[in-house]
């Protein structure tokens, strides 16, 4: 009987060795895929490492070119620099109208062949296919969705005063008062232009509505910027600002992050990519912090989609970089890769209940008929860059001069996104 337990064991331990073996050989033969990204935080930088660690198994080597640099604006300038002096990386994070941009000059490789080997049409979400699609191509590899309108909280400064999340802003402005009696700045808040762009438009989404927020954003008719509910929108975000800070203030979002964290505040909008950061530190969304949809944001979702394009290059490496886009978007490695990143997968066959419960509502929202799926300015996916730009600093002149008006700024706003041809 000891001498069958012996044989057991190096059997066991000679396939253990194999198993070894094969992973040696195939992380020492792995085709090497340049890729370019700005995924440079401690939760993004874990997110990465788990998608290269997928395309290792299947013999494709991460081989990290990231740039760091707030919202991707330095990585899109290398990008450019990289392009025209004939050196382009394989594989570059390209997102929303900046996506479409590279693909309408022939520089973004087709994954057709791809989408239809992995049945992408009945795997991912239809408004995810049809972001990565342009002129009947599928241009992209999608990795996750992020939801912009989350309002995150310190679970145990709220357990410890017995507040409750705040679901109106009649509520948040009663929790913000008890927690600024305690001495505990009730918002987290950064004077960066991109971030205010990004709690603005999540703030006209909930005084707006979905129907003008399209209208606003994707159709971007100039009239309806003089709507009164952008104007509403507008008074809530200085509001807002003097609740968080009295002093101009710029930081990078990780920091309020960290903020929020060590109980030197009680809340944080931004995009469910900070609850990414949080866990990433070792806090927990069931113990630690919680999220909710900003108010007047119900069955709504806000989005920003996560893609990787597959760029032509004078190499060969057509076969790897489709072989790259099957296994981003697999399965196992979705699950991998937004665990860590804070979204949730582009494909609707997850089980929910595998999910956080910051993730599960996110999915849960966007995957639900009846929602309403609107894209992020802020971060790309309804306008380009330019605009994009131009709408950020509209909202920082606003915010820093007290001088001007709702009135001045909603011209403004609309003179800069207004797009050719539409409604003046």
């Amino acid at each position: 009987m000891k001498g069958l337990h012996r044989i057991a064991a190096r059997c066991c331990a000679l396939l253990l060795g194999l198993v070894a073996a094969q992973g040696a050989l195939a992380q020492a033969t792995a085709v090497p895929l340049d890729v370019l990204h700005w995924w440079t935080s401690a939760s993004e930088r874990k997110a990465a490492d788990q998608l290269a660690s997928h395309l290792a198994q299947a013999g494709v080597q991460w081989k990290d070119a990231a740039i760091p640099g707030g919202g991707g604006m330095a990585a899109v300038k290398v990008l450019k620099s990289r392009v025209l002096m004939g050196d382009p990386p394989d594989v570059a994070q390209l997102i929303g109208t900046t996506l479409t941009d590279w693909a309408d000059v022939g520089l973004v490789l087709p994954l057709n062949a791809v989408a239809q080997r992995q049945r992408w049409s009945q795997q991912l979400f239809p408004t995810v296919l049809e972001l990565v699609t342009y002129k009947g191509d599928v241009v992209a590899a999608p990795l996750g969705v992020h939801r912009i309108n989350t309002l995150l909280y310190n679970r145990k400064l709220f357990a410890r005063w017995g507040l409750v999340p705040p679901r109106s802003w009649a509520e948040f402005e009663l929790v913000a008062r008890q927690l600024q009696a305690k001495g505990v700045r009730a918002l987290a808040w950064s004077d960066e232009a991109w971030q205010i762009a990004t709690v603005f438009e999540t703030l006209l989404l909930g005084d707006a509505g979905a129907p003008l927020y399209r209208e606003l954003m994707v159709q971007r008719k100039g009239s309806a910027w003089l709507d009164p509910r952008v104007e509403r929108a507008l008074q809530r975000l200085r509001w807002l600002r003097a609740l968080a800070t009295e002093a101009p203030v710029e930081r990078v979002w990780a920091d309020s992050a960290r903020e929020l964290l060590a109980e030197g505040a009680g809340m944080m909008i931004m995009g469910d990519w900070a609850k990414g950061e949080l866990m990433a530190w070792g806090a927990s969304p069931v113990r630690d912090f919680g999220c909710v949809v900003v108010p007047g944001t119900e069955h709504t979702h806000l989005y920003s989609v996560d893609t990787l394009a597959m760029l032509v290059s004078p190499r060969a490496r057509e076969a790897v970089q489709e072989k790259m886009a099957e296994v981003v978007t697999a399965l196992p490695a979705q699950l991998a890769y937004n665990r860590l990143k804070g979204s949730v997968p582009v494909r609707h066959d997850v089980d929910p209940s595998s999910l956080d419960p910051c993730a599960r509502d996110s999915w849960e929202t966007f995957a639900r008929s009846r929602s309403a799926r609107v894209p992020s300015l802020a971060h790309r996916m309804a306008a380009d860059e330019a605009i994009k730009d131009a709408v950020a600093q509209v909202l920082w002149r606003y915010l820093t001069d007290a001088r001007m008006e709702p009135g001045e700024a909603q011209r403004r706003l609309a003179a800069v996104i207004r797009a050719p041809g539409a409604e003046r």
